[in-house]
C-alpha cells in the first residue's frame, strides 16, 4: 500500500520518542561506567602480575576522558529536559564519535590488533542500526572501520606505538595476519551495518503502516463524533417543538378526542420522548473537552442513590419489582463532576429495572473502599450473553434478547457510562449469566482526577 507521508509525523519510524531515547541514554552511561571499571581493574591485574605493564599515565588519560565525557552526558540528562528527536539523535551520534574515539585509543594501548576486544565496535553498529536509518549506519560503521584500520597500519608502518600483548603469537606482526583481521573486521562491520539496516527498514515500514492506519481510525472516528454532533444538534429543535404540540394537542383535546387517537397521540409522546432521551445521550456520548478542576463538586452519593432509585420506583412497582439499597448509614462523599456521576447511576439502575424480569428484584450497593467507591447494581433479568459481553459497550448495539424484551432502548446507556467512567478515571466490570441477571459494577476514586486538565486514559479494555 502506497504510504502517505504527509499524514506521518518524521520521527514515527524511529522506534523511539525524545523521552525514550533519554532512558535509554541513561543505560549507555551505565554501560560506560561500567568501561570506566573494566579498564581500572584491568589495568590494575596487568601491573599486579607484572607480566604485562600498558603505559600507565597515556592508559588513565583516555580513561579520565572517558569519565569526564560520560559526566557530562549524564549532567545533561538530568538537568536539560528532551528535546525533539532529531536533537536527541544528534547528541547520540556525538557520542558513538566520542567513544569510537576513546576505544580506539585504548585498544591502541593495550595491544591493537593483538587485542580480541576490537569486535566492541560491533556494538555501536548494532546500537546505530536500531536508532538510525541507512546512509546513516554506514556512516558509524565506516567511522569505525577508518579508526581501527588506521590504529592497525599507523602501528604497522610506525607512525604510532605498538605495545605488544604478552598473549599474542608472533605471527601478530606479520602482514598476512594484519591484512586478514583488517578483511575479516571490515566484512563484520559492514555486514552488522547491511543487516541491521535491512530489518530495521522492513520493520519501520510495518510501523509507518500502523502509523497510517492509526491516523485514518483517529480520524474516522472524529468524523462519526463530528456528525453525531451534527445531527443532535439539527434534531434537537424539531423533536423538542413536536413533543410540545402532541402534548399540547391532547390536553387540548380531552374528552372530545376518542380512545383511538388519545393512545395514538400517547404513544407519539411515548416515542418522542425517547427520542428526545437520544439525543441527550448522543450529546453527552460526543462531548469532548477535558474534565477540568474547575467542574468538580463534592457529591453525597448516599442523597444521589435514593434519589434515583425513588425516580424508577414507578416503573419498577407497575412490573411487581423492588429495588433494594445497600447503602452507608451514614453519607458518602466523592469529589466528582455531579451530572456525570447521575448519570451513570441513573443509566445503570434504568436498565437493572428494564432489563429484569417482572417480580424480580433490583439491588444498588455501594462500597467504600477507602481511596475508591465501588457502585454495583445487579437484577435477576434476562443477563447478557458471554459474546455480547464488550458489544454492549458500543454505541447502539443492543442484543437480540434485549430487543425482544423491550423496544425502549437506544443502545447508548452502557457506553455513555464507559465513557463517563473512564473520564473520571474509573474502571467498569460486568458480571452475568444468561436468564439469571447481571451485576455491573463501576469504581471511582473518591477524588477525581489527581493531576487535572488532563485527557484520561481507557482503563476499561
Amino acid at each position: 500500500m502506497p504510504q502517505d507521508s504527509a499524514r506521518i509525523a518524521p520521527e514515527s519510524s524511529q522506534f523511539v520518542s525524545a523521552a525514550s531515547l533519554r532512558l535509554r541514554l541513561d543505560w549507555f552511561n551505565k554501560m560506560r561506567w561500567g568501561a570506566v571499571l573494566g579498564s581500572l581493574v584491568a589495568a590494575f591485574l596487568s601491573f599486579a602480575s607484572k607480566s604485562y605493564s600498558p603505559p600507565l599515565l597515556p592508559l588513565l588519560s583516555f580513561v579520565i576522558v572517558l569519565i569526564v565525557l560520560n559526566s557530562g552526558y549524564v549532567w545533561r540528562n538530568h538537568r536539560l529536559p528532551p528535546q525533539d528527536i532529531g536533537s536527541e539523535l544528534r547528541v547520540v551520534k556525538l557520542q558513538m564519535v566520542g567513544d569510537l574515539l576513546v576505544l580506539t585509543g585504548l585498544l591502541n594501548l593495550t595491544g591493537g590488533i593483538e587485542n580480541p576486544l576490537h569486535f566492541l565496535y560491533v556494538i555501536h553498529v548494532i546500537i546505530a542500526s536500531l536508532l538510525f536509518k541507512g546512509r546513516e549506519i554506514f556512516q558509524i560503521a565506516w567511522l569505525a572501520i577508518l579508526l581501527f584500520s588506521g590504529e592497525a597500519v599507523g602501528e604497522r608502518l610506525g607512525l604510532l606505538p605498538h605495545f605488544h600483548s604478552p598473549s599474542a603469537s608472533a605471527t601478530a606482526h606479520d602482514l598476512p595476519f594484519l591484512l586478514m583481521t583488517l578483511s575479516s573486521f571490515w566484512l563484520v562491520m559492514l555486514f552488522s551495518a547491511y543487516i541491521g539496516s535491512r530489518i530495521m527498514r522492513h520493520n519501520r515500514s510495518i510501523k509507518d503502516e500502523l502509523v497510517l492506519r492509526q491516523t485514518e481510525l483517529i480520524q474516522a472516528d472524529k468524523s462519526k463524533m463530528d456528525f453525531f454532533r451534527f445531527v443532535t444538534h439539527e434534531v434537537k429543535s424539531p423533536i423538542g417543538t413536536a413533543q410540545s404540540a402532541v402534548e399540547t394537542a391532547l390536553e387540548l383535546g380531552g374528552a372530545q378526542m376518542s380512545d383511538s387517537i388519545e393512545d395514538l397521540l400517547s404513544r407519539a409522546v411515548g416515542r418522542l420522548e425517547q427520542a428526545s432521551g437520544m439525543v441527550r445521550d448522543l450529546a453527552d456520548l460526543t462531548r469532548g473537552g477535558k474534565v477540568k478542576r474547575e467542574h468538580l463538586r463534592p457529591v453525597d452519593l448516599v442523597a444521589a442513590v435514593k434519589r434515583i432509585a425513588a425516580n424508577n420506583e414507578d416503573i419498577a412497582h407497575r412490573r411487581g419489582q423492588r429495588i433494594h439499597l445497600e447503602l452507608p448509614p451514614t453519607g458518602l462523599e466523592i469529589v466528582s463532576i455531579p451530572s456525570m456521576l447521575e448519570k451513570i447511576i441513573a443509566n445503570l439502575v434504568s436498565n437493572g429495572v428494564r432489563y429484569n424480569q417482572d417480580g424480580g428484584r433490583v439491588y444498588v450497593r455501594l462500597i467504600d473502599r477507602g481511596r475508591s467507591i465501588r457502585i454495583e447494581v445487579e437484577d435477576e433479568g434476562i443477563g447478557i450473553a458471554e459474546e455480547d459481553r464488550e458489544r454492549v459497550f458500543d454505541e447502539f448495539y443492543r442484543s437480540q434478547e434485549a430487543i425482544q424484551m423491550t423496544n425502549l432502548g437506544t443502545g447508548l446507556g452502557l457506553p455513555l457510562v464507559r465513557k463517563f467512567v473512564t473520564d473520571l478515571g474509573g474502571e467498569i466490570f460486568l458480571e452475568s449469566t444468561v436468564g439469571v441477571g447481571t451485576l455491573i459494577a463501576v469504581e471511582l476514586p473518591k477524588f477525581t482526577l489527581q493531576h487535572p486538565d488532563t485527557t484520561p486514559t481507557d482503563r476499561t479494555g
